[in-house]
């Protein structure tokens, strides 16, 4: 279907408009309609009503000129494509008619039907191209604005680019201030370290505000282009504060039922000992053979006991209620000889002082997953555990000898391995798992010493 072009002429030469429409009657297949505006200011009004495909302007409008035309119109919205039309050639005309956004720049003297058509038809599907991207923009700039997550994007060089408003909120800082900020180096390096080989990344990290208040971040960060890293944050603080809240009642739960297996179930079975064995006495003292029953049934219950006893302790550890990290250990690895009749030996230094009991109750926990996993699940028959100073962090680590991960290895789908890498998350460690080809799984543990050694942590890096 044919559809006519609106071109619209602003020159204050009526011949110029007459030679244009000729021209146009020219172009083969198409259909023109022209209209005349033949000053400065009725050029301007036309252009206003943005009711025209094209617009050819005349440089020349008596005291003014077509460029300042061109200005005064594009400052006004207006969005027809614009081409300046002049009697000489002048270099620096045409190039601050590009600057200023003209669609294109043509002499009077060579205009033909041909060229003109073609000039004319590239420049409304350029118009159409841009405002096309002007949309797209517009779009983006609104999802960017809008979003409830906090988006960033830095350069190579550490630099803020551009932030959204819930950036802004976020990190405690205005726009302005994010973009000068001194300490974007450091936020954007730990966003995006000098890795090209991991491109993406997901983690999480503490930052402190500038008026004092910390909050606990959750990120995920990837390549936009060469020079440019896209970073998405969210602020996880009130999740953190609710998974220790539940953590926390998890294990005073686990302590209370410890203390109950100790001191309820524990004394009255206690006491059921202590009746058997006088019973035994008095059948013997009688001579009768019903004593060995009764000696069996004290035996049983002291076994018994010790298995509740045993059972209290892996529940209400002594690090629990001290922070004794080195006794927790020595009482794990003598549960899993009495229990499990596997060969455990500790390495613990006696330097290590855990201030914090968080920190002390989640690494005791990780020890205690890590090593029945061995021995239920890989059938392990010896496991060593450890806990040293390397550096500046804190290791873990728990081995044994057992089958390992039979097939595909560790896919982190096990609840074993998600309540490990969860506890590791929250004291800002990160977990390693080593699984090699001759059998037996590795389990290391690695948090900075401060954050252990220290009460409270202040980094949490990523996994």
């Amino acid at each position: 279907m044919q559809t006519t072009v609106r071109v619209l002429l602003v020159d204050d030469e009526e011949s110029s408009f007459l030679l244009l429409r000729r021209l146009l009657d020219k172009v083969p297949g198409k259909t023109f309609a022209t209209e005349w505006a033949p000053s400065y200011e009725a050029g301007l009004s036309a252009l206003k009503e943005n009711r025209h495909d094209v617009c050819l302007l005349d440089f020349r409008l008596g005291a003014r000129t077509g460029l300042e035309l061109l200005r005064e119109a594009i400052a006004h919205g207006v969005r027809t494509p614009i081409l300046i039309l002049t009697r000489h050639d002048a270099p620096h005309v045409d190039l601050e008619a590009a600057q200023l956004g003209a669609a294109d720049f043509l002499l009077k003297d060579q205009l033909e039907p041909v060229m003109l058509e073609r000039v004319i038809r590239y420049s409304m599907q350029q118009a159409a191209t841009l405002a096309a991207l002007q949309k797209s923009h517009e779009r983006f700039r609104l999802l960017f604005e809008r979003s409830m997550d906090a988006i960033l994007i830095s350069d190579n060089r550490g630099h803020f680019v551009e932030v959204n408003g819930a950036a802004c909120r976020l990190l405690g800082l205005s726009r302005e201030e994010l973009l000068e900020w001194k300490g974007s180096s450091v936020l954007a390096k730990t966003l995006h370290p000098d890795t090209p080989r991991r491109p993406e990344r997901l983690g999480e990290m503490a930052f402190n505000k500038p008026n004092g208040e910390s909050c606990f971040i959750e990120f995920a960060s990837t390549r936009l282009a060469p020079d440019l890293n896209l970073s998405i944050l969210r602020d996880v603080t009130e999740r953190r504060n609710l998974e220790r809240e539940i953590q926390e009642i998890s294990e005073r739960e686990q302590r209370r039922l410890g203390q109950d297996l100790h001191d309820g179930l524990g004394q009255s079975m206690t006491g059921i000992a202590f009746l058997a064995k006088v019973l035994q006495h008095k059948l013997e003292a009688r001579g009768l053979e019903e004593a060995r029953s009764a000696g069996s049934i004290a035996a049983l219950i002291d076994q018994a006991l010790a298995q509740t006893r045993r059972l209290s302790r892996g529940l209400c550890p002594v690090v629990l209620d001290a922070n004794d990290i080195e006794a927790a250990l020595e009482q794990l690895a003598e549960n899993l000889r009495t229990l499990f009749a596997v060969a455990c030996e500790l390495e613990c230094d006696p330097e290590i002082k855990i201030a914090d009991n968080a920190v002390a109750v989640h690494l005791y926990r990780i020890a205690q997953e890590a090593a029945t996993n061995a021995i239920k699940h890989g059938a392990a028959k010896t496991v060593f555990l450890s806990l040293t100073v390397k550096k500046s962090r804190l290791i873990l680590k728990i081995k044994d000898d057992g089958a390992g991960f039979r097939s595909t290895g560790p896919k982190g789908k096990g609840m074993g391995l998600r309540v490990m890498r969860h506890r590791c998350r929250m004291i800002g460690a990160t977990l390693t798992i080593r699984a090699p080809k001759e059998g037996g799984v590795t389990v290391i543990c690695s948090l900075p010493k401060v954050d252990a050694l220290q009460k409270g942590s202040s980094t949490i890096p990523v996994e």
